[in-house]
């Protein structure tokens, strides 16, 4: 009898046994595939991220590649000018000039290293470039720089050098004698500046006897380097902007750009 109790007794716990391992089964598959989609999508997202950060440095690579095709640009108008004063054996003014030149070229380096400068440097620099451009024209040209009054230049960032190449395209393309270009810079939105710049002159340039360009080829590629900028600028952190051109009636070029910006950096 005691025996019969026992067995019945074991078998019972055999059996409750069993029932709870085969209840619990589905629970322990449930969980482990759990664990396997979770596991997976953290893999998942650890290879994206991976993969961004790549495509990242790429894309800034690409962008930095593409500020250092556009700063020689730059350069060359600057050391012509330096190459008129040597022609005229004016030294005191190429002297001046030359403090004025390694200003703008010490800018030019420390901010293509640079994703953000404040507004206010970039006008100044880029006063300072026109000025030296003035001096080579013979005064040919004159400009006005203006912003909106709710701007302020010193708590504005934008990307480097995007103003200059269409200063400097106005410059070479359209400041016959008499001439004048103008920018104005007022706020789109929250994420957009309008700058506008317009070139009131016939869009024909003299070159004088002097200019540097007579013996060395300047390849004309700052608007399509700035359209890869742009095309770069907008993939790389998801930005609309760019630039149009159209002409003013009357004669000359307006350049409407769409520019980013951001108040803290």
């Amino acid at each position: 009898m005691t025996v019969t109790f026992i067995y019945s007794f074991n078998q019972i716990q055999s059996d409750f046994l069993m029932a709870v391992v085969i209840g619990l089964l589905p629970v322990i598959l449930a969980f482990s595939f759990i664990i396997f989609v979770v596991y997976r999508s953290r893999r998942e997202a650890d290879f994206r991220k991976r993969e961004a950060e790549l495509k990242l440095k790429q894309a800034e690579g690409e962008l930095k590649a593409l500020r250092a095709q556009i700063n020689p640009h730059f350069i060359f108008n600057c050391l012509n000018s330096i190459h008129h004063y040597i022609q005229q054996q004016e030294a005191k003014e190429a002297g001046i000039y030359l403090i004025k030149f390694s200003q703008m070229i010490r800018y030019v380096l420390e901010s293509s290293a640079k994703n953000w400068v404040s507004l206010e440097d970039e006008l100044e620099t880029n006063i300072n470039y026109l000025q030296l451009e003035q001096l080579r024209s013979n005064h040919s040209f004159s400009f006005d720089f203006s912003c909106a009054e709710d701007i302020i230049p010193s708590d504005i960032f934008i990307p480097p050098m995007l103003l200059q190449p269409f200063l400097e395209n106005a410059v070479w393309h359209g400041a016959k004698a008499n001439a004048k270009i103008q920018l104005f810079i007022s706020f789109e939105n929250e994420t957009y500046l309008n700058c506008q710049i317009k070139n009131l002159g016939d869009g024909t340039t003299e070159k004088m006897s002097h200019d540097l360009s007579n013996f060395v080829k300047k390849s004309s590629m700052g608007l399509m380097l700035m359209e890869e900028r742009f095309q770069s600028l907008n993939e790389l952190r998801g930005f609309k902007s760019g630039f149009d051109i159209s002409d003013l009636e009357g004669g000359g070029k307006a350049v409407g750009i769409r520019m980013p910006y951001e108040k803290e950096v």
